[in-house]
């Protein structure tokens, strides 16, 4: 039995993951595709995968990367508006007979995000949010969490360095009002709110000189590498959450599963993703720790029981603060287009400039959301 999947992870990295799947290779195979990175192959590949799905065919199940990135657009830009473009099958029923996944451990906001009112249509597999590393030694002046806005304004300079460094996109949180189609926010509150960013950035180096050895950050990750950190296992960070407007930690969503509404092999397609979101596979396998980008959604993962050989391993301090902000996620995002119009605008170098691309890129975001 074949069985089509369109995905952005390495093939042999697929294969090792799913060796371990009851009946994989004798009761049935995969056959995968890859899409080129960039360049005119990927828009080639893009257009005639997206018209056989629309002529009722295509790959029987997708798991695929969600990226903002000029150079690399997602094969989904909006995976909310193909939910309800009735392009992914409802999996509620599949999920209630779940064999290897535990619902209950993986992270209820950001699978929430795979959810309309059909039911659960996306499988979210891996996400990230903004946060700054800082050594250990470091303890914050004020207690967190806090909403952004008070955030940039605070007395501690280094939580207003973990302001400045966050995406406005996930300072924003929810971007998109999908079923009017339009953004979630208005022009002006986007030029306030990246004025107030602007301009509190511009302020640190001078505040810095003014202060007495503040301990500044070791790492700033704005897609945070859980395996990054987990490589230094006797490191200890105090860790700050780049919050939201509403004070909560918004998670980019950057790998998902989900199977074709056309799919001949609608229980082995599901049977894969179950497998996919085990917690062994996702602690241990290489499509994990080598191919997917964040944390995978397994809550657990990185604490004493993740097997010392795990990318994700990690000590105590760091699992029990990684750990704690999940809890905070209080909206979970699949970054795309928006997200780069609004990283467009961040890159403005004066008020001018600032009032100028934030009007052309607000009017880019309604066009592809009218379009979408």
């Amino acid at each position: 039995m074949d069985l089509p999947i369109h995905r952005r992870m390495g093939s042999d990295e697929l294969q090792k993951s799913l060796a371990g799947l009851s009946g994989y290779e004798q009761d049935f195979m995969v056959l995968t595709e890859s899409i080129p990175e960039n360049g005119v192959e990927r828009s080639t590949a893009l257009t005639r995968i997206r018209t056989e799905i629309m002529a009722g065919k295509g790959p029987d199940l997708f798991i695929c990367a969600q990226r903002a990135s000029i150079d690399d657009t997602p094969f989904f830009n909006f995976p909310v508006k193909a939910m309800s473009n009735h392009i992914f099958m409802q999996l509620d029923d599949y999920i209630e007979k779940a064999e290897y996944m535990e619902w209950d451990k993986l992270q209820p906001v950001v699978m929430a995000a795979g959810k309309n009112s059909e039911g659960q249509q996306i499988l979210p597999l891996t996400y990230t949010f903004n946060a700054t590393f800082f050594d250990n030694t470091y303890t914050p002046e004020n207690q967190l969490p806090m909403a952004w806005e008070e955030m940039i304004g605070d007395q501690d300079l280094n939580i207003r360095v973990s302001a400045c460094f966050a995406d406005m996109g996930d300072i924003i949180g929810s971007l998109a009002d999908y079923d009017k189609d339009i953004p979630a926010f208005s022009e002006d509150e986007l030029k306030t709110l990246m004025a107030k960013q602007i301009a509190a950035c511009r302020s640190i180096p001078e505040k810095m000189a003014m202060e007495e050895r503040p301990p500044m950050p070791i790492i700033d990750l704005q897609n945070l590498s859980f395996a990054d950190i987990s490589l230094e296992k006797d490191q200890e960070y105090t860790i700050i959450p780049a919050y939201n407007l509403s004070g909560g930690i918004t998670a980019n969503i950057t790998t998902f599963a989900a199977i074709n509404r056309n799919t001949r092999y609608p229980d082995e397609a599901f049977r894969i993703i179950d497998y996919l979101l085990s917690a062994g596979v996702q602690q241990t396998s290489p499509i994990f720790q080598d191919r997917m980008e964040g944390l995978p959604v397994y809550v657990d993962t990185g604490n004493e029981s993740t097997p010392s050989s795990s990318a994700w391993k990690m000590n105590e301090t760091n699992f029990k603060q990684i750990y704690e902000a999940q809890k905070q996620i209080n909206i979970a995002k699949f970054p795309g287009p928006l997200d780069m119009c609004i990283k467009e605008v961040r890159a403005s170098r004066d008020d001018k400039e600032l009032e100028k691309k934030a009007h052309e890129q607000y009017v880019l975001m309604e066009m592809l959301l009218a379009e979408s």
